[in-house]
């Protein structure tokens, strides 16, 4: 049976996994040699309430360790997979609360609750991408929930020279301990119209792509990595 396959048919396995992969990301996290921009707005942000944190998908493994607010008081949905299984067990660990949200959005009851807990306090973190891609093709998910929450959207990147990228749909990036590398947050919007119509919110995913995209690229030109083709 493939780890996938073991993956759906059991948390405890996912559980398993979670565990030296967070550990691994501690460490690659304190041994490291980070440079952190954009943390004081953040801060100052989150003292006045909870944000939305997009990132590509590519970029997802740092999310945990750079996030500065302990405990995390962060909610992450997530897709009922195999992958979306490991990825709420590893940020767990991290102090994030997962929240499974079905294909097409179509689970209403967990997005009630992912609108509730963002008006109990916790920040909101997802990745523009999807579960499943296509990579760095942003989805409507961040310009709906932050439209809905009215809440201020932060961008989220991270690079290193040392970084090994994966052969997988979005390139992920694996950081590597004792490296140095560069991680920061940047606003993007303040809140957004409550009310949108089809033609803004596309103009607004196209824009947050455009965003995205370049904040990567400026990261990686910090950390000193050649243009991606």
């Amino acid at each position: 049976m493939s780890l996938r396959k073991r993956l759906e048919k059991s948390e405890t396995l996912a559980a398993v996994i979670a565990w030296p992969l967070a550990a691994y990301l501690r460490l690659v996290f304190r041994t490291g040699r980070w440079q952190a921009e954009g943390l004081d707005e953040l801060r100052a942000e989150l003292a006045r309430g909870p944000v939305i944190v997009v990132f590509w998908h590519g970029r997802l493994m740092m999310a945990g360790p750079a996030w500065p607010q302990r405990p995390a008081r962060t909610v992450l949905p997530v897709a009922p997979s195999p992958a979306g299984l490991l990825s709420a067990r590893t940020q767990a660990h991290f102090g994030s609360t997962a929240l499974a949200i079905g294909s097409r959005q179509a689970d209403r009851t967990a997005l009630r609750r992912l609108l509730s807990a963002v008006r109990e306090g916790n920040s909101l973190g997802l990745t523009a991408d999807g579960p499943k891609g296509p990579a760095r093709q942003a989805k409507s998910a961040p310009v709906e929930w932050a439209r809905a929450t009215g809440r201020p959207v932060f961008l989220f990147s991270w690079s290193s020279p040392s970084a090994m990228r994966l052969n997988t749909w979005d390139r992920l990036m694996i950081p590597r301990p004792f490296s140095r590398g560069i991680y920061g947050y940047r606003k993007w919007k303040d809140a957004l119209p409550r009310k949108l119509d089809p033609a803004e919110r596309d103009r607004l995913q196209l824009e947050l792509a455009e965003a995205l995209d370049d904040f990567d690229r400026e990261m990686d030109n910090r950390a000193g990595l050649p243009p991606q083709g």
